[in-house]
């Protein structure tokens, strides 16, 4: 069998890994992070490193309900979101606020409505989309520009 890059990899020192990576990484479209970037985020605690992982996993359930909840009933589903964003009670709920939510939620479903099929507004998940894409730099950057 062929010895591999990742067989010696896996043998060297941090410092090491570090500089290779740095290497690997301008080989890609000429990108450059600097060596102290990847020597940094190698002496990462593992408990750093976790902490995120926990998060994910614990961000799971709740998707799960909110998917479950979605489906058996979106009507409700969506007036519930629009309670807490508008601060109703429904113990204290006033006709007047029922009425509201029923002509928002009519207004939902419109074809019409930017927001038809989603329950966040359009340029919220665009802008989740130019982040994941593009990072928060690129984003930051268009936003200076647009101010000036």
């Amino acid at each position: 069998m062929t010895n591999t890059f990742y067989d010696d990899f896996k043998s060297m020192t941090a410092e090491k890994i570090a500089g290779s990576m740095e290497d690997m990484t301008y080989v890609y479209k000429q990108t450059r992070v600097p060596k102290a970037h990847y020597r940094k985020m190698l002496s990462t605690g593992v408990e750093q490193v976790m902490e995120a992982s926990v998060e994910i996993n614990l961000i799971q359930p709740y998707i799960s309900i909110i998917k479950q909840m979605m489906n058996e009933n979106p009507k409700s589903f969506y007036k519930a979101l629009l309670c807490i964003d508008a601060k109703v009670t429904i113990t204290n709920i006033r006709t007047s606020e029922w009425e509201a939510l029923e002509d928002m939620w009519q207004a939902h479903q419109s074809k019409d409505d930017p927001n038809h099929g989603g329950h966040l507004p359009k340029q919220t998940i665009d802008t989740f989309k130019d982040i994941a894409k593009h990072g928060l730099d690129r984003l930051g950057n268009e936003l200076d520009d647009e101010q000036e």
